[in-house]
């Protein structure tokens, strides 16, 4: 008997069961409102999460109000497992206003931008689509799995108003500095899938508890300063 066949197959089908029960357990969450301080060199933006359930998925709306500037809204309705069904993006600073969402077999982009009109399609078949992956990836946090990929439409720079590929990578968990305590934390790398990840990638750490999204670490743009972004506050309606 190959004991070290039969124990790689238990362990797949555990994960394979744990995932399913992980995704229920989110979809059981309260509304809350989360709070991070994004730090990029000498800019500061505050971003404001509101999540309400609306079963099977929630509603999520984001706020970034940079200092000094102007506030860029979002609004996500998601699936029971955080997958995307339907985005609204609003820049006034950069007259950017965009609407996708799941349509059949498609996922329809549409808005304006600096006074042309957008009008996209990209098959939904592939990768799930994930705009607000920061939140989206908690269940993945907390199954255990080495490695996933989504896709993601992109509002600047190279892959503006293109859906990007990307994959997640699993590091080793860690104990991080959260505002004076320490929290164990599952850390995990995103990259533009494929030879694009020498363009771009990022580090993200999850609360190993219950996979709330607490810190990212990257450069937002090309050259830019590295940014970093932490949970500041949390508060349960």
């Amino acid at each position: 008997m190959n004991r070290g066949a039969g124990s790689k197959r238990f362990l797949m089908a555990c994960r394979g069961a744990f995932l399913p029960a992980v995704i229920m357990t989110f979809s059981l969450l309260p509304a809350e409102t989360l709070a991070y301080r994004e730090v990029e060199g000498g800019i500061t933006v505050s971003h404001t999460i509101a999540i309400t359930p609306a079963p099977p998925g929630f509603i999520v709306a984001l706020a970034s109000v940079r200092a000094g500037g102007s506030t860029v809204r979002q609004t996500f309705k998601t699936a029971a497992d955080l997958s995307t069904l339907a985005w609204t993006f609003s820049d006034p600073g950069r007259q950017m206003e965009l609407d996708a969402r799941l349509q059949g077999e498609a996922i329809i982009l549409s808005g304006t931008f600096r006074g042309s009109k957008v009008e996209k399609k990209f098959a939904a078949k592939g990768p799930p689509w994930n705009q607000l992956f920061q939140m989206g990836l908690g269940p993945f946090a907390l199954a255990g799995e080495k490695s996933l990929q989504f896709r993601s439409i992109g509002t600047q720079g190279p892959g503006e108003l293109k859906i990007g590929k990307f994959t997640v990578t699993r590091k080793d968990d860690e104990k991080i500095d959260l505002g004076g305590r320490m929290v164990g934390a599952v850390h995990l790398r995103i990259a533009l899938s494929g030879l694009l990840s020498i363009f771009w990638h990022g580090d993200y750490w999850y609360r190993r508890d219950d996979g709330r999204f607490l810190r990212y670490r990257g450069k937002n743009r090309p050259g830019g300063e590295v940014a970093v972004s932490e949970l500041a506050g949390e508060k349960v309606e």
